[in-house]
């Protein structure tokens, strides 16, 4: 596709009138000259504008983006195992996947940010009266909406939703269970 959009400028400009390649087929293929480029640029909005709007402290902001980018890395790395491509299905789920992030870790950082004493005494606190409230709460709900997904005979729902979402739960419960509090 690309080869035919550099012969068509050239025989554009030697023509001196303008020329475009067409086949049905590039409507599909569009998608894939700039996935990864489009895929960053929202993942940086997506998760700047997260940390921006959610939290008070430069500190706790700083923290908050590094375990969302923790687990968007895993995320990709578990997509790399499992053999899912990187495509507009995939990079909506990816980009989604900022937002339902946020819930595992939202809770935990905000308890611990308003607690108390010093920090053991926060952790303690924060995974007291939050991390039973993630887990029944979020973790627990959303794996019994993703578990139904897998019976879908349909492959792009076991694939790009039963799959990327099963991963993001588990990888979302643990960061913002185990690797969230370590941070702190």
């Amino acid at each position: 596709m690309r080869a035919a959009r550099q012969f068509a400028s050239r025989v554009s400009d030697s023509l001196k009138m303008e020329i475009f390649p067409y086949s049905v087929f590039y409507i599909f293929f569009e998608q894939y000259l700039d996935i990864w480029k489009t895929a960053l640029i929202n993942l940086a909005i997506a998760i700047g504008v997260v940390c921006l709007v959610i939290t008070c402290s430069l500190w706790t902001s700083a923290i908050f983006m590094l375990v969302l980018a923790m687990i968007l890395v895993h995320l990709m790395g578990v997509m790399a195992i499992l053999g899912i491509q990187l495509n507009a299905v995939s990079v909506v789920n990816v980009v989604m996947s900022v937002g339902i992030a946020v819930e595992f870790c939202v809770h935990i950082t905000h308890a611990f940010s308003v607690s108390s004493g010093n920090r053991d005494e926060r952790v303690k606190e924060a995974l007291g009266t939050m991390g039973a409230s993630v887990f029944s709460g979020i973790t627990l709900t959303k794996l019994v909406g993703v578990l139904v997904l897998c019976f879908s005979k349909t492959e792009v729902f076991v694939v790009y939703y039963f799959q990327m979402y099963l991963a993001l739960v588990l990888l979302g419960f643990l960061h913002g269970l185990v690797i969230l509090h370590n941070l702190d």
